[in-house]
């Protein structure tokens, strides 16, 4: 019974120890959408980690919102890890799941995170931010 009692303690210390060594905050980042310029549609927008793969892959987490007729648009990314991390949107205007292009430009409205003007396609440096705490942040539409 001893033996047991102290299994049992043994095993709950062992526990609470390795929660606090291993365990990581989760953070949030709410981003508001600025630049609309067409009331209609859904907003698109991936997080992303992996500098290789920036901006084709779907991301680590993606959200969608509604436009609205009016008032701002807010997506929020929950559940993240501290890291290093970038953010890739489009207004998807017909409902297609997919950011339409004209050649070799986008004809739906689209944008980065840290990014306020547009000089060709920018990189996953160009576009990360430093995750460490909930953050709240800007991304501008851009339309060719």
């Amino acid at each position: 019974m001893k033996t047991l009692v102290k299994s049992i303690i043994l095993t709950a210390i062992l526990g609470i120890i390795s929660n606090i060594t291993f365990a990581q905050n989760k953070f949030s980042v709410t981003v508001t959408v600025k630049g609309i310029q067409k009331r209609e549609g859904k907003i698109l927008a991936s997080i992303s980690n992996d500098m290789e793969s920036f901006p084709q892959s779907g991301g680590i987490k993606s959200v969608l919102a509604e436009v609205s007729k009016d008032g701002e648009i807010t997506l929020k990314f929950e559940g993240l890890l501290e890291g290093k991390y970038a953010i890739v949107l489009y207004q998807d205007l017909n409902d297609n799941k997919t950011l339409d292009m004209n050649g070799q430009m986008p004809a739906e409205p689209f944008g980065f995170s840290n990014v306020t003007m547009m000089m060709g396609p920018p990189n996953f440096q160009q576009c990360a931010f430093d995750l460490k705490e909930n953050m709240a942040m800007d991304v501008n539409l851009f339309i060719f």
